[in-house]
């Protein structure tokens, strides 16, 4: 029972006690005369200062049929007053567990519900904002990036068991022509990222975004894995960004699809590095001005190592 009903309740009660009092309060033993009247032939004649000689035995029984009456009338009184009382106090409790319950459901429902957490016109204009996702508890974090593979690992022999790989550069005008709005999706769950994922707007809706790496609807994100939690919207922010950039280097040996949809063929690409030099690591870290992490510069450099 909730503070304001206990209040309630002490409250009826006090008046009922107040009633039922004032209710036994009244007596017979309390009713004097006030002298005598005798109305004849419609006048009315008041006698005072009369002597008049008491008949106890009268009175008594005058008084006992009164008091008799008055108790039956109390009694009366009485139970309707319980009745009443005992009627209103279970209406109030009936209303009160009623909204005991709604008041619980509603505290259930806040605190399986995702804050939507404060996203700064700094964060929008690196690209990030945030929805309700399909749960209470669920957000869906929305990173618009760029799709710009530049590197190609590429083993000469054409055998991956061999293990001869060299990391080249794509030539421009192929990147030029790969390059494209990509968005990022990354899915929380309270504060456990759930998943992170490709996606492309077709004006509709959100559909997979077709590349080399997917396995028909999900990336494959070869050793990187993403942080299992996060706390505030740069984590998010970090990890779209870090997504973003293992989409950069494309490994022969571990393709998904080899001609995915809108890109050049597989063969394409390995023919287009054919002549062109590996990758200078140690320029490409210093020449880097993109503004974030590229696989180029990770510790992992065989970011696709496996499938």
């Amino acid at each position: 029972m909730s503070p304001t009903d206990d209040t309630f309740s002490t409250e009826v009660k006090t008046r009922h006690e107040q009633m039922i009092s004032e209710l036994e309060s009244i007596s017979i033993d309390a009713l004097k005369s006030e002298g005598l009247r005798i109305s004849l032939g419609g006048k009315t004649f008041k006698f005072t200062d009369l002597e008049v000689i008491a008949d106890d035995s009268v009175e008594d029984r005058i008084r006992n049929e009164f008091k008799e009456k008055l108790n039956t009338q109390q009694q009366t009184i009485r139970e309707k007053i319980n009745a009443k009382i005992n009627q209103l106090l279970v209406m109030h409790q009936q209303k009160q567990r009623e909204l005991d319950r709604k008041e619980e459901q509603m505290k259930r429902k806040y605190a399986e519900t995702a804050m939507m957490p404060d996203i700064n016109e700094s964060m929008v204009g690196k690209g990030l904002s945030v929805v309700k996702g399909r749960s209470n508890d669920e957000l869906c974090w929305v990173y618009n990036g760029e799709y710009n593979p530049r590197f190609l690992i590429h083993y000469p022999n054409n055998s991956v068991r061999e293990g001869n790989k060299i990391k080249k550069p794509i030539p421009t005008r192929l990147v030029n022509k790969m390059k494209q709005p990509m968005i990022i999706l990354v899915r929380t769950k309270g504060n456990v990222v759930v998943s992170v994922v490709t996606k492309k707007a077709d004006g509709r809706s959100l559909s997979a975004f077709p590349h080399y790496h997917q396995q028909t609807t999900q990336d494959c994100w070869g050793s990187w894995s993403y942080p299992k939690n996060w706390n505030r919207p740069s984590d998010i922010l970090r990890i779209a960004k870090a997504a973003e950039a293992v989409l950069e280097t494309i490994n022969q040996g571990s393709l998904a699809e080899h001609n995915p949809r809108g890109l050049p063929r597989m063969s394409t690409l390995i023919s287009a590095v054919k002549d062109v030099n590996p990758v200078d690591e140690e320029l490409i870290k210093k020449t880097s001005g993109r503004g974030r992490t590229t696989t180029a510069n990770m510790d992992d450099e065989d970011i696709w190592s496996s499938i």
